[in-house]
């Protein structure tokens, strides 16, 4: 059985924010890292658009984004994670 949570505590939130980012930080940074490459690779492509390389590159690049955001769809929204945190409950 699980012990009641206490939504009100913000003592909790914040431990549950801080665990939050702790987990997800090196998918955030890795999301931005990857954005910034492919936008690099797109700069490439279309400078030479023959380079079988750089097509590959933006290929490879565009489909570990989609899986990344198929996966977290928080990192896309445009909101704050947190932002659950502190929104009210529904039911």
């Amino acid at each position: 059985m699980t012990t009641p949570v206490d939504y009100l505590d913000v003592e909790w939130q914040m431990e549950r924010l801080s665990s939050f980012h702790k987990e997800y930080q090196h998918l955030e940074m890795e999301y931005l890292e990857l954005r910034t490459l492919l936008r690099d690779a797109e700069t490439a492509l279309r400078s030479d658009p023959e380079n079988e390389a750089h097509r590959l590159r933006e290929y490879y690049l565009k489909r570990r984004l989609e899986e990344i955001e198929e996966r977290c769809p928080w990192i896309t929204s445009g909101n704050a994670p947190e932002i659950a945190l502190w929104t009210p409950f529904c039911g």
